[in-house]
């Protein structure tokens, strides 16, 4: 029996900063905007007075040695200037950054900025400079640009670039498809447009903005200089995102936390006991802690409607402005947290119509770590033997070709965490590097093994760890492994010693954990 394939459904919840002060003016959030009357807006000349350069430096920690961080590198893009001078921005342009600048594109005119909201997920960021009287005269004579989300398929939109002396260049394109997809995280879906056309590339690559009628209508996320195929952060995501941000309590997008299987293949519908014209596809994992669970939703049930949205076989449904989408735009696009959802799902042959209030899962709520931005890795250093906490990021870093072995390993059980959840771990604890001492002689060639125990102490996150090791109360520290060899022992009086050779070594350990 051929099984359709298997799509994953929006299960993260965004890291934010806070936002330190609304937006002047914004509108209150909670409601998703209703489209404007195509061809309402005035035409308007789109000005270079409404963007500023944005450079900004980037310094990430390293994932393996997670005391260290990696060499510095520069970004530049273009920002859009929106009300009360505040910038927008996509995250990653400022992921990890330790300095931040606005420059004017004709004067060259600098002032540093700082990150007042950021949405790793969505991809966005807001920035604004310290009042001062430098700051009025950088923005004098600058103009804040709106945002339009009437865009629709056919429409004719401008990417809007600076050349070397400030000068504006654009690149016409024409929305072909809009869709859902991963913007800068995995597992995250959201809206996109996709546009076709040449686009000249100029030195402002992080970001660039989008405009159509001299209003914002989203930011650049990618372009195929092979098949000519841009990908567009849209304009709905960017509302959503700043009503959020406006009354000072950045929430994020909510999610449902499910997986759904579509329901295509004739012989899967007539095993589920689907008729051929029927709606719905099979939800095939509930996500501990999410919207769905708390709804009551089960793995089995068959979704077929969202706040009286229609399901298909595809798990889309018919969008008024955009037609047949998925239904993740629902959650993610058209609700906030706190919104009330109901949802139709079919359960043991009987319709059943389940409520829940929309949540979303913060990333430090996952098992394994989703992202990891602006700060570095969790650690722990005993006698040589290196302890972390699993991320997605860690595991990308080896990239496809090199999960081999424990990183295989790992990356399933990243993939299928429900037993490790079931324990009631909040972390995958897990020894990724033994570094050459007297006390790790015979474990050179270890790594990848998920930690059990440590002194009897059950390790659900590296804090336990920590205290099971400061706590031991015997000569000799014995760690429990979940693969070979099971178990590790140190001796504790030589792990000490080992730590205060490695803290003045070649290494450049400045210190033995990070737990913040």
């Amino acid at each position: 029996m051929k099984l359709s394939q298997t799509l994953l459904f929006l299960v993260l919840g965004a890291a934010t900063l806070p936002a330190q002060t609304p937006v002047p003016d914004a509108p209150k959030k909670k409601r998703a905007p209703a489209p404007a009357e195509a061809g309402a807006a005035p035409v308007q000349v789109v000005q270079s007075n409404s963007l500023v350069r944005v450079n900004a430096t980037s310094q990430p920690y390293s994932l393996h040695l997670p005391w260290q961080k990696e060499s510095p590198s520069g970004r530049r893009g273009l920002g859009v200037i929106l009300a009360g001078n505040r910038v927008l921005v996509t995250g990653q342009m400022v992921a990890d950054a330790t300095y931040i600048e606005l420059e004017l594109p004709e004067k060259g005119q600098k002032i540093p900025a700082k990150v007042v909201a950021v949405d790793y997920e969505a991809n966005l960021a807001l920035l604004e400079s310290e009042p001062s009287e430098r700051q009025k005269a950088f923005f004098a004579g600058l103009k804040p640009m709106a945002v339009d989300s009437s865009t629709r398929i056919d429409d004719q939109v401008d990417i809007l670039q600076t050349g070397r002396v400030g000068e504006l260049i654009k690149s016409e394109l024409k929305i072909g498809k809009v869709m859902t997809r991963r913007y800068n995280v995995e597992g995250s879906g959201f809206l996109v447009y996709e546009a076709n056309n040449i686009v000249r590339s100029e030195a402002n690559s992080f970001t660039l903005p989008v405009v159509k009628n001299g209003k914002l209508v989203g930011l650049l996320l990618s372009y195929d200089s092979k098949n000519q195929v841009t990908t567009i952060l849209p304009a709905p995501i960017i509302e959503h995102f700043l009503k959020d941000v406006a009354d000072g309590s950045y929430e994020g997008f909510p999610s449902l936390g499910m997986e759904m299987q579509t329901t295509l293949d004739e012989q899967f519908r007539e095993y589920l006991g689907l008729k051929p014209d029927a709606p719905g596809v099979l939800i095939s994992l509930v996500m501990k802690g999410g919207s769905a669970e708390k709804a009551g939703m089960k793995k089995g049930d068959i979704l077929v409607a969202i706040n009286g949205f229609a399901i298909d076989s595809r798990g889309d449904y018919k969008d008024p402005q955009f037609g047949a989408l998925s239904s993740s735009h629902l959650v993610r696009g058209r609700a906030y947290v706190g919104d009330k959802a109901e949802i139709k799902v079919i359960r043991e042959g009987k319709e059943v119509i389940l409520s829940s209030e929309l949540t979303r899962r913060k990333p430090d709520d996952f098992l394994v770590l989703p992202y990891l931005f602006d700060k570095g890795p969790r650690y722990v250093l005993m006698g040589g033997l290196l302890f972390q906490e699993l991320s997605r990021p860690y595991l990308d870093a080896f990239g496809e070709e090199q999960r081999g072995g424990a990183i295989l390993r790992l990356s399933r059980i990243a993939s299928h965490p429900d037993k490790y959840e079931e324990e009631g771990r909040k972390k995958l604890v897990f020894l990724s590097l033994v570094l050459p001492t007297p006390s790790t002689q015979g474990y050179d060639k270890l790594g990848g093994q998920v930690v059990n125990k440590v002194n009897g102490k059950e390790i659900k996150d590296l804090d336990d760890l920590a205290d099971a090791f400061k706590n031991a109360k015997d000569t000799t520290h014995v760690i429990e492994l979940n693969d070979f060899p099971h178990i590790l022992f140190l001796d504790t009086f030589n792990a000490e010693r080992d730590n205060m050779r490695l803290l003045d070594g070649a290494y450049r350990i400045g210190s033995l954990k990070r737990l913040e």
